[in-house]
């Protein structure tokens, strides 16, 4: 798959997320879940990491690309995460 989709952050923010200082090539949003914290990573070359922090540890739940916001969803309900829109 050649093209990638990044969500934007006005979605992400309809998702809970808000942005958080980040590395150089990459822009994190995170938002807290009932058991830590849920973050996703956007990296320039178009990947984005899904990561989960519950009791301290820091569990890592996906890696790669999406290629539309429907996959997006689809992967979110995948690692138990809320995919609906707030507000």
């Amino acid at each position: 798959m050649d093209s990638s989709y990044q969500p934007p952050a006005e979605l992400l923010a309809k998702f809970g997320f808000r942005s958080n200082s980040s590395p150089a090539g990459q822009v994190r949003y995170s938002r807290p879940s009932e058991v830590g914290q849920e973050t996703v990573v956007l990296y320039a070359d178009g990947e984005m990491t899904l990561l989960e922090a519950v009791n301290g540890q820091l569990l890592y739940c996906f890696q790669g690309r999406v290629a539309s916001e429907a996959e997006l969803r689809v992967l979110l309900r995948q690692v138990n995460w809320p995919a609906e829109v707030n507000g």
